[in-house]
């Protein structure tokens, strides 16, 4: 008959075996955090540049709808500060930003009965290891006037 012995070392002895591995485990750690912090701040920024891609994107549809709504006696110029100051409106509070605030360009342009409305911001990131460059982000929407 076979029986299954249970573990059979004294209580409170580790062995020799377990000694040498507690060293092991801490210099594992330390080689694995900087990759993982770079990795993390890596999909924190991504994500960032991702969500103010689409801010930008939202600004723009909304600029270019405000500019596109027919209302008598509008001329080119009161249809581009209409698109102008509802794209900007969207982007008040909505854009994320380490420390420099991003200050959006707005460029509404009217080509036949097309309102074109783009805009770009520089994003400068959430770089914690490397010294990244600051790139840039932009979007464009394009509607008929109505």
């Amino acid at each position: 008959m076979n029986t299954m012995r249970a573990h059979t070392a004294k209580p409170g002895y580790s062995g020799k075996h377990t000694q040498e591995q507690k060293g092991s485990v801490l210099v594992e750690f330390a080689l694995i955090l900087p990759v993982f912090l770079m990795l993390l701040f890596g999909v924190v920024s991504f994500s960032l540049a991702l969500y103010n891609k689409t801010v930008l994107t939202m600004a723009t549809r909304e600029g270019a709808r405000a500019g596109a709504i027919y209302t008598p006696d509008q001329t080119d110029t009161d249809i581009m500060n209409s698109a102008s100051a509802s794209a900007l409106e969207v982007f008040e509070g909505n854009l994320i930003s380490f420390g420099t605030d991003m200050m959006p360009t707005v460029t509404p342009s009217i080509a036949g009965d097309v309102l074109t409305v783009s805009a770009n911001i520089t994003y400068t990131g959430l770089f914690v290891f490397w010294n990244a460059p600051d790139f840039l982000i932009s979007a464009q929407t394009s509607m008929r006037i109505e």
